[in-house]
């Protein structure tokens, strides 16, 4: 492996050059320090993912594409509900394809302050932030957003990616769980709440104005409502994101955390490296070493 190869090789360059082994060994143990260094910088890449996006909306009432098994490392996958909008089986099938699993309720956006909200979003972020994982670098994790343009500019929201925004792969975006936001030619949300599926307004745009939330479920107003008031109807507002530990009011509704938390929050050190240390990294490595045997 080069992570071990260039070791043993920088060290026998050390006592090559250095007359006393004990001087030796301090070069060896500099070494392995600035290449432990190197290869956890490499490691937590991923954990620091942050760019620009585009936001959107929906709400189509499918169980979150999070909550199928081995979709991401974590603790246990997205919460679904059944009709009763109570906690179902994991492994039910989701409501849009004939099955019992839906999306709960209590996943919808949320106002803390004149500023800042939670909520759940479908994510897709690009592979080149995300070292070429798809699913797996995002589900269950969580993102603040800060809105970059009007009549938002200036908020900001912490979200949890709760499913996935297939769709649209050209750039990354945050689908925000909004109800009445956005429906699709599924009949889940009919099938869910025993309601018209039109009380979700229409395909690709859902509710036309804030009087028609009034019309939907009582457990889902309240968060209609938010995407006229609080986030002002925008249309694809655009934001920064980054990544950022989630916060329990995000997976206390979800039960989800990703086994990487505790190392984005700084409270476990870094796991060994899923990738070597590239060349460049070595070529750093022995350019530092050279300091040591002046």
């Amino acid at each position: 492996m080069l992570y071990n190869t260039l070791q043993l090789w920088l060290s026998d360059l050390a006592t090559d050059f250095l007359p006393y082994k004990v001087e030796a060994m301090k070069v060896q143990y500099s070494i392995v320090c600035v290449l432990d260094l190197l290869a956890a910088l490499v490691s937590g890449a991923n954990l620091n993912v942050s760019g620009d996006a585009v936001t959107t909306r929906f709400w189509d009432c499918c169980k979150p594409s999070c909550g199928w098994k081995l979709k991401a490392p974590f603790s246990r996958p997205v919460q679904s509900c059944g009709i009763e909008d109570k906690p179902i089986d994991i492994d039910a099938g989701t409501g849009c394809n004939g099955g019992t699993a839906y999306q709960c309720s209590d996943q919808q956006p949320w106002k803390v302050n004149d500023t800042f909200s939670y909520g759940f979003a479908g994510a897709f972020i690009k592979p080149e932030l995300t070292g070429g994982k798809i699913e797996d670098a995002w589900c269950c994790a969580c993102y603040q957003l800060d809105f970059t343009s009007e009549p938002l500019k200036g908020k900001t929201m912490i979200v949890q990616a709760s499913n996935t925004a297939y769709d649209v792969t050209s750039t990354n975006r945050f689908s925000l769980a909004i109800p009445g936001g956005n429906t699709t030619s599924h009949d889940a949300c009919a099938k869910q709440y025993g309601v018209d599926q039109r009380v979700f307004g229409t395909e690709s745009e859902g509710i036309g104005r804030e009087d028609d939330c009034d019309n939907l479920p009582e457990n889902l107003r309240s968060a209609c409502k938010w995407r006229f008031e609080w986030y002002k109807d925008a249309s694809f507002p655009s934001v920064n994101f980054k990544r950022v530990p989630c916060p329990s009011e995000l997976t206390d509704k979800t039960q989800c955390v990703r086994n990487d938390e505790a190392e984005l929050k700084g409270l476990a050190p870094s796991p060994a490296p899923l990738h070597e240390p590239s060349f460049w990294v070595a070529a750093l490595g022995l350019a530092m070493t050279s300091l040591f045997l002046v």
